[in-house]
């Protein structure tokens, strides 16, 4: 007896459209498209917002399949956008605004991440430096590209540290708190988002730190750390970007405005286990007031909105103190086109 292949065909054909939805039952209408962000330092609790878009699946749902890498400092992180290795990369607006300048990198900042300038300079708990000025004549750590070292001359004006007066230890960045701890080094400069990481591993050496000063303490009332792309993808591909900025922002929301800081965290440990949930926590709840300034929870200013004359004074302070080629016009610095929200 020959059986009808009818019901196999039709239990095929189910089968194959079933095949064609994903489990969340959201069809997918293309297939999606690798995009790489490129972070301007190693994986913490400071980058919750990127790893929750990650893990809530709202990079897929904007049809991206986005990989997150470690950066080396923002220096290196520009290069490394402009050399075409990632779509979306972290820096700080300094490094931008230089190497737009002296080499006309051709990468732009399209959205503005820490409205103030989270740099600092930590120093162990028994150190003798109280005060700026008393780092002359000592021994700094600095990671090749770092943001810090390009706004040194900013500091020195700021702190009254004389010129050129430190000597800089270079080394990679995983290796500076270890550095501070065992006194190889006398200060390190790093955002005060780290501070109770590298507290922790300090007092785990039966040791601990202190921040000798935050940069912003002392005047530094600038433009940040932003997201950077190549000019190129700006004009070719716009679309893609939008659609990269509107998941991360829908992760800031829900990771830093709505404080969902534990989950975040829980993301970031899923990708990179190695990473202190102590420290990453004490960094996601310090950056989040970076980003969250009182300009944007006050409503003048949406999240990763640039405010043109606050980006003038941070250009024009950069390319004095760093004596750069030229003062960059605005256009080539940044956009605020390609922002899910814009006042």
């Amino acid at each position: 007896m020959i059986r009808s292949v009818r019901p196999l065909r039709a239990l095929l054909a189910v089968l194959l459209v079933a095949s064609a939805w994903p489990a969340s039952g959201v069809a997918q209408s293309k297939p999606l498209r690798p995009y790489t962000l490129i972070l301007d330092f190693v994986p913490t609790g400071e980058y919750i917002p990127h790893y929750t878009a990650l893990e809530k699946g709202w990079y897929r749902d904007e049809g991206l399949d986005v990989k997150i890498l470690r950066g080396q400092g923002s220096a290196d992180t520009v290069k490394r956008i402009a050399a075409g290795q990632g779509e979306v990369g972290i820096a700080d607006i300094s490094a931008l605004i230089a190497a737009r300048a002296n080499t006309d990198v051709k990468v732009k900042a399209i959205a503005l991440w820490y409205r103030r300038p989270p740099h600092g300079i930590f120093v162990r708990a028994d150190s003798p430096i109280k005060t700026p000025k008393e780092l002359e004549g000592k021994k700094l750590a600095i990671s090749p590209g770092n943001s810090h070292q390009i706004l040194w001359p900013v500091f020195e004006k700021l702190s009254g540290l004389k010129p050129n007066s430190v000597t800089w230890v270079t080394m990679d960045a995983a290796s500076m708190p270890p550095a501070l701890i065992k006194g190889t080094t006398d200060a390190v400069p790093f955002f005060v988002v780290h501070e109770a990481r590298i507290r922790k591993i300090a007092r785990q050496q039966n040791a601990d730190i202190r921040v000798l000063t935050a940069w912003a303490d002392l005047g530094l009332d600038l433009s940040s750390t932003s997201l950077v792309a190549r000019d190129d993808t700006i004009a070719r591909d716009p679309d893609g970007l939008k659609a990269f900025l509107r998941a991360t922002l829908k992760g800031a929301d829900y990771a830093f405005r709505n404080r969902h800081f534990d989950e975040g965290v829980g993301s970031v440990l899923k990708h990179h286990p190695e990473v202190d949930a102590d420290g990453a926590l004490g960094a996601a709840q310090v950056a989040a007031r970076f980003v969250y300034a009182e300009e944007v929870t006050s409503g003048k200013a949406a999240v990763g909105q640039f405010e043109p004359a606050r980006l003038e004074k941070t250009r024009d302070l950069y390319t004095q103190v760093l004596e750069l080629k030229r003062k960059v016009p605005l256009e080539e610095l940044y956009t605020n086109d390609l922002l899910p929200e814009k006042k």
